[in-house]
């Protein structure tokens, strides 16, 4: 997909603040420190769209962007790392399980996962709370250009193994751009209407 505009459309934090429902979103969320904004900038080509920190932890809300007018991705707060006060850090859990649970135009989730990690005991759980609700999720193997060619392509295949049906897995890396165009397929699918849709949700339990 070529992006032509992205920009700034909003923040949600515990007390509120989120845009209005409108165009179909995406969430991208993960551990703190996989590489999840350089994940976001690969993708819609926009070095300084999604920020950095340098101390992991420290997004405490949802950052909306929309892109091309018509469909938002959503950059859910890392976990992983607990900073800040501590009511702060209770309320990340409830804010983006809210988000995931019941926004009416979220389509789909991307969960960045650092390659030579693999899936770990928060990755689990995300996966299981997803399957929950009723949220597709495809699975962002990144950093790939960290490992050798060969051993690159043996985590990949070992993680689709461990994966299995639960989510789609792509291999990524935002230094060469690897993964970008398959991934984008996936997400297109979502945009298109082929995601998660709020009546489709599974009941609570």
């Amino acid at each position: 997909m070529r992006i032509t505009a992205a920009r700034f459309l909003g923040a949600a934090g515990p007390s509120g603040g989120a845009p209005p429902p409108g165009p179909p979103e995406i969430a991208i969320g993960g551990r703190s420190n996989v590489g999840k904004s350089s994940l976001i900038n690969c993708l819609v080509g926009r070095r300084g769209l999604a920020r950095a920190s340098q101390t992991p932890g420290r997004t405490r809300q949802l950052n909306f962007f929309l892109l091309n007018e018509r469909f938002a991705i959503v950059d859910l707060p890392g976990y992983g790392f607990a900073v800040g006060p501590e009511e702060e850090q209770r309320a990340w859990g409830p804010l983006v399980e809210g988000y995931l649970r019941e926004r009416p135009t979220l389509r789909g989730l991307v969960l960045v996962i650092d390659a030579r990690r693999g899936v770990e005991t928060e990755e689990e759980q995300v996966l299981a709370f997803a399957a929950d609700v009723g949220l597709p999720v495809v699975v962002a193997a990144t950093k790939l250009d960290k490992l050798a060619a060969g051993a690159a392509r043996r985590r990949v295949v070992e993680l689709k193994g461990w994966l299995g049906a639960r989510a789609t897995l792509v291999g990524f890396s935002a230094r060469t751009g690897e993964g970008r165009v398959p991934l984008w397929r996936v997400l297109e699918g979502w945009i298109a209407g082929r995601g998660r849709t709020f009546e489709a949700r599974r009941p609570n339990r």
